[in-house]
Parts: structure tokens; sequence; C-alpha cells
């Protein structure tokens, strides 16, 4: 009974579209590796798993802005970073907006801090709304495009492996960040 109603839900490309979207809030870019993937399968239609994409990566990116909006709040923060540094701060990255907030997007590791920073030092939310969503459609594109050709002919090639293969990739991107820190000790 549960193990039809869990096939059924994964044949729905709607519950598929759910998950994508629940995924780019833990690894946003195995979720779009995973989405062209499943595209390139014909789990899922292409604009589907894109708009999930988009829907998801750009809700993220600005609860990440709404979190630092959140901490401005706290007395305590403001105390512990200081009204100089606040100021040099929203200064800097006022004049910066557009580079930092695309090297964001691109550089792994630097979305959360830039984009909460952004949130905390009131960097006006239209402009800021506007950059990330233009470099997410922009990540988006590269990313599934990329996935989706070297997916659809992996698909062909590998044939009935094609989803051992997928999963094991998938768990190798999670987890090679990870081991890589550890090499490093």
């Amino acid at each position: 009974m549960t193990g039809d109603i869990l096939l059924a839900l994964g044949a729905n490309p709607y519950a598929i579209a759910l998950a994508i979207i629940l995924a780019t809030f833990v690894l946003e870019d195995a979720a779009s590796v995973g989405a062209a993937l499943l595209s390139a399968s014909g789990a899922i239609s292409a604009p589907l798993a894109i708009l999930a994409l988009a829907f998801g990566i750009i809700t993220g990116d600005l609860g990440l802005y709404a979190l630092g909006r959140a901490a401005r709040t706290q007395g305590w923060v403001r105390d512990r970073i200081g009204e100089a540094r606040i100021t040099r701060g929203r200064r800097w990255l006022g004049h910066r907006l557009v580079p930092a907030l695309l090297a964001a997007r691109f550089v792994p590791g630097t979305r959360l801090p830039t984009y909460a920073a952004s949130g905390f030092l009131a960097v006006p939310f239209g402009r800021f709304a506007a950059v990330t969503a233009g470099a997410s459609l922009l990540w988006i594109g590269v990313v599934f495009s990329v996935a989706s050709l070297f997916g659809a002919m992996a698909f062909e090639v590998l044939g009935a492996w094609k989803w051992g293969i997928a999963a094991a990739l998938l768990i190798a991107l999670v987890l090679a960040p990870r081991l890589l820190e550890h090499k490093d000790v």
C-alpha cells in the first residue's frame, strides 16, 4: 500500500517538482543536476523542472536576505559588529553590489554570508532580488543545459545502469566537499 503510493508520487511530475523545490534548500547544485537528469530521462518536463529550480533557489536566496534583515533587529548583533563597521560595510557593498552578488552565485561558500550581509546592511530589497534572480536564472540555465546534454547522452549509452551511476554521482557530489575538508587536516 505505502509502496504503491510512493511509486505513484514518484511518477507524478508535480510531486517531482515539489521534491526539486525542497532539494534546493538542502543542496541546490545537486538539485540542479538531479532535475536535469530527471528531465533528460523523461520523468519531468524541462520547463517544469526549471520552474521548480528557479522557485526553490530564488526563494532560498530571498530567505538568506531575510535572515540578515532579522539579525539587524537584534541589538546584541549590532553591538558586536559596531556601527562604524556596519557603515563601512554598507558603503563597500553599495559600491560593489552587482559584482558581489554575481560572484556569490558562482563562487562556492559565499552565498550565505553575502546574501545575509545584504539583508543586514539594508541593501534595497528590489535591487537585491532582481540581481540575485537574474544570476540564479543564468546559473540554472548553464547547469541544467550541461547536465541535460550529458545526462541524455549518458542515459543512451549506460542503459539499465543509468540510475545506479546517477545516484553514485549525486552521492559523490554531496560528499566530495566534506572529504576534501578532511584531507587538508
